[in-house]
């Protein structure tokens, strides 16, 4: 695995979750953090200098908390629209991450966010990152084709 690809996963993401969902993203995971279930999962495929896909998976049922204070509710939003913020924040994600490893003058084109349903056990990431949020988690993985 890369570490600086990581890193910049990393960052955009705590960024992301920072400015968008009104969080304060930790490095360190608390063991009711790491042993979370898996909430909910998106993927994002991108092309450019090179392609793949971006995996923003969240654990500890953190989506509908999120959702909420991106939407500046009081209530958790209904479930359609708590994967079209998990949509929201896996673009978001990815636009700011893809720039950090290519480089800002480098032009990407991402497709719409399909939500997945598998864990993703079993894959091989060409770079990963987990953010600590709240009682649960962010998981992101970086695909690259080769």
């Amino acid at each position: 695995m890369n570490h600086s690809m990581a890193t910049a996963l990393f960052q955009a993401a705590a960024l992301t979750f920072e400015e968008l969902g009104f969080l304060f993203p930790s490095e360190n995971l608390e063991p009711e953090q790491q042993s979370a279930a898996l909430d909910a999962a998106v993927g994002i495929d991108f092309r450019g200098p090179f392609s793949g896909r971006l995996v923003l998976r969240l654990y500890g049922d953190i989506l509908p908390m999120i959702a909420a204070n991106m939407l500046g509710e009081n209530e958790p939003p209904s479930p359609a629209l708590q994967q079209d913020v998990l949509g929201e924040l896996g673009n978001v994600v990815c636009g700011n991450a893809l720039p950090l490893i290519a480089g800002r003058t480098e032009v990407f084109q991402l497709s719409a966010p399909c939500p997945l349903s598998d864990t993703g056990e079993g894959e091989v990431a060409s770079a990963q990152a987990q953010i600590g949020l709240e009682q649960g988690r962010a998981d992101i993985a970086l695909f690259i084709e080769k």
